[in-house]
């Protein structure tokens, strides 16, 4: 069961990296400086604000889970529509990274906040890469929907019985999403580090198309989880 705990939260910490954001510049630049121990650094004190985040997540979603368990298990349409919105949204942000105009402006916001924390950082006298790495995690703060979109997620999660509740679980599921987070970064810093010679000026800009492909990926498989799980003759 803890097994099951540690795969779910190392997933979902590795699929939610890989929309691209101020972290994923400053990985990208050390990676193509050929920093590599720098890049991991600086991971590590996001990811391990991804683990503080997704424990606030675990204990804060008690509400969210009663009422989620009693919606999937007492309305028949409750699931359906979920995965519609889910979809949707899903479909939505994988278009806006696919779209040229979106991506460089993305780009652009992505760029202006990790310069702003560096700056921030050297301020403070802590230019670290770990240091760096924690500030740009805690930029995720000021955007207002982030905490209530992981306790939604973790909600979803218990709701649904992926989930366990209880201290271990909690624990387990968050330090599992952090080494998630760890593991995609890893990935591109190693592509980076071994193709750097090669790699073209917006290498961000295709970073960001990869994310609005995935996404896209996503929608559609979640699509057909839909359309072939549902008991459609139960819904009229």
């Amino acid at each position: 069961m803890l097994l099951a705990t540690i795969l779910l939260g190392i997933i979902g910490g590795f699929a939610l990296s890989i929309p691209p954001g101020p972290l994923a510049i400053a990985v990208t630049k050390q990676g193509i400086e050929g920093n590599f121990r720098a890049g991991i650094t600086l991971v590590f004190g996001a990811a391990l604000m991804d683990v503080v985040y997704m424990l606030l997540s675990t204990f804060a979603s008690s509400a969210i889970v009663q009422a989620l368990e009693k919606l999937i298990k007492e309305t028949l349409w409750f699931p359906v529509l979920f995965q519609v919105a889910c979809i949707v949204l899903l479909l939505f942000l994988g278009i806006r990274y696919f779209t040229p105009e979106r991506c460089e402006k993305a780009t652009n916001e992505s760029e202006k906040t990790e310069r702003a924390q560096e700056e921030r950082a050297r301020k403070m006298g802590h230019a670290t890469p770990f240091f760096v790495g924690l500030l740009i995690a805690v930029t995720n703060l000021a955007t207002p929907t982030f905490l209530p979109s992981m306790i939604a997620f973790v909600g979803l999660l218990h709701g649904g019985g992926w989930l366990h509740r209880g201290v271990l679980p909690s624990v387990f599921f968050s330090v599992s999403f952090g080494l998630g987070t760890l593991l995609w970064f890893f990935c591109v810093l190693r592509v980076l580090s071994k193709f750097r010679k090669s790699i073209s000026g917006n290498f961000v800009q295709n970073i960001y198309r990869f994310a609005g492909g995935t996404l896209i990926t996503f929608a559609a498989i979640i699509a057909y989880h839909t359309v072939t799980t549902t008991q459609w003759a139960h819904l009229m």
